[in-house]
């Protein structure tokens, strides 16, 4: 028996199929909308991370300080004398250094018999003395306590003379009473003391030693 081939029309064969033509007419007219979308995104994703960067270096450098203060001096004309930044501590002053040192000295050395007095007299002494020479007072004061004595000891500086920048030569008497005020003996001593600066960090080493000097070694010896 002969079987029949279906037929198959001219224009059939040749039509196009219509899945594949929408797929092509949804590609061509959508395809483009998305590509140029997420091209979009891709941009303004860069722009936002360079946004994000210039906005923490325009904070990085507002908080980095333009404003340099100077000090400076004039003459009773108005004219400037001297130009200092205000922001950099300058040299000490000697004469202010000599006036601490002889100020420490006579803290160290006089003997009070109000024990309170005496107490704040060491206290000052030792925000002056580095850990160096805080060890020399210790032992000193170990054998020869201020405290509890049967007399006073009035010390007295007669020179502190600048040997180098850290080192400086004291002279100083020393005038001893008895607890009535009877004099008892006068002597006479001298110190070699070393020192270093150490600006102030804290309201308390402003008000306890404001300009930052500290002696860091000392050895004294009776004059005859």
């Amino acid at each position: 028996m002969k079987t029949m081939e279906p037929a198959i029309s001219v224009e059939t064969a040749g039509a196009e199929n219509p899945y594949i033509s929408a797929r092509r007419e949804w590609n061509e007219r959508y395809g483009d909308y998305i590509a140029r979308a997420r091209s979009w995104r891709w941009a303004a994703m860069g722009a936002l991370a360079v946004a994000l960067v210039l906005a923490i270096g325009v904070a990085w450098q507002a908080a980095q300080s333009k404003v340099v203060p100077y000090v400076v001096e004039v003459d009773k004309l108005g004219q400037a004398v001297a130009v200092a930044r205000a922001d950099r501590a300058g040299p000490a002053d000697v004469r202010v250094v000599k006036a601490q040192l002889a100020a420490w000295i006579v803290d160290v050395r006089s003997i009070s018999s109000d024990p309170l007095a005496q107490k704040n007299a060491l206290t000052h002494a030792y925000a002056l003395t580095a850990a160096t020479a805080t060890t020399f007072l210790n032992e000193y004061y170990r054998e020869h306590s201020p405290f509890g004595q049967p007399r006073t000891v009035a010390a007295s500086v007669d020179a502190v003379l600048p040997i180098s920048q850290q080192t400086y030569q004291l002279q100083w008497s020393e005038d001893a009473r008895d607890l009535q005020g009877r004099d008892l003996a006068t002597t006479h001593w001298l110190a070699s003391v070393t020192v270093a600066f150490d600006p102030p960090s804290s309201e308390r080493d402003i008000l306890d030693n404001p300009l930052g000097l500290y002696v860091t070694g000392i050895s004294w010896t009776q004059r005859l």
